[in-house]
């Protein structure tokens, strides 16, 4: 394995740079991780508003507590007011540090990405590993800035803390009435259990051609399985590409499903009346 690092940072460092993103610009490791220039701004700016978070909530944070593990799952950086608007506000009391952690945090996850395109490139590998977490990144980006400008104030993005975020979570879905009736929620959990669903079939098939490889088992016997049992076989690349378009579809359907409630839709249980106006029950 180490020989096989070594001749990859030798490769890496033959690769042109690309002045205009930062791409190969700084290459350099610290150990065996790549770091680079993407790596640097995203540790700089992650560790700034981790810093900031942290000295916000558990050291500096009115309701805390006595022990600093409550205090980091209890505690919370409030929202902008809704009066703040869209503004970059500098009072403290109305939102400047969840605008200052919400500016590092979207800089890091952008970087970090960056540093995936970055190291694909040197090892002249394809891009799906950043696009994957580019997706991943979009949701962020989605609850905390795109929305929150559609409908024109920051307050409308979800607090910074862990039971602050899974308690905005819970409640965002009552304010839209039944949010089992969007579309766009139920179509996300369908392509995220159908996600799991398309690996564990992939690996039972791995763990069972493997385990009757001395008896001469080949793709091919693979492929009739599937065929018999459902009248088509994807394949071993399919396989992958299939779980990797569905899980990238599942969080690209969820971010639909959370930028359309209250900017087009403010009721999902009223969304389906357009059901019953449809010209062809007309008679029943």
């Amino acid at each position: 394995m180490l020989s096989f690092e070594a001749k990859y940072r030798r490769e890496a460092m033959e690769v042109p740079s690309v002045p205009l993103l930062g791409l190969g610009l700084l290459k350099f490791w610290v150990g065996r991780f790549y770091v680079g220039f993407w790596g640097l701004v995203a540790l700089l700016f992650g560790l700034i508003g981790a810093g900031i978070w942290f000295w916000r909530v558990v050291l500096l944070d009115a309701t805390r507590t006595g022990n600093p593990l409550i205090n980091f799952v209890r505690g919370q950086i409030e929202v902008p007011s809704p009066d703040v608007g869209l503004s970059l506000t500098t009072d403290p009391s109305k939102g400047l540090w969840w605008l200052v952690v919400m500016f590092c945090a979207t800089v890091t996850f952008i970087a970090w990405m960056m540093r995936q395109v970055d190291i694909s490139r040197m090892l002249k590998m394809g891009y799906q590993v950043p696009i994957a977490f580019g997706v991943a990144v979009s949701a962020w980006v989605t609850i905390q800035i795109v929305r929150p400008i559609l409908l024109g104030h920051w307050s409308e993005g979800f607090p910074l803390g862990v039971m602050a975020h899974l308690d905005w979570l819970s409640v965002f879905g009552y304010r839209f009435f039944n949010f089992y009736y969007n579309p766009f929620h139920a179509l996300g959990i369908a392509l995220l259990f159908g996600s799991g669903l398309v690996l564990s079939l992939h690996g039972a098939t791995i763990l069972s051609a493997a385990g009757k490889k001395k008896e001469g088992v080949t793709e091919h016997n693979i492929n009739v399985f599937y065929w018999d049992f459902l009248g088509y076989s994807i394949g071993e690349i399919g396989i992958h590409r299939l779980a990797f378009w569905t899980a990238l579809m599942c969080v690209l359907l969820s971010n639909l499903c959370l930028v359309l409630s209250g900017t087009l839709v403010q009721d999902w249980s009223a969304f389906w009346n357009f059901w019953n106006k449809l010209p062809f029950w007309s008679g029943f």
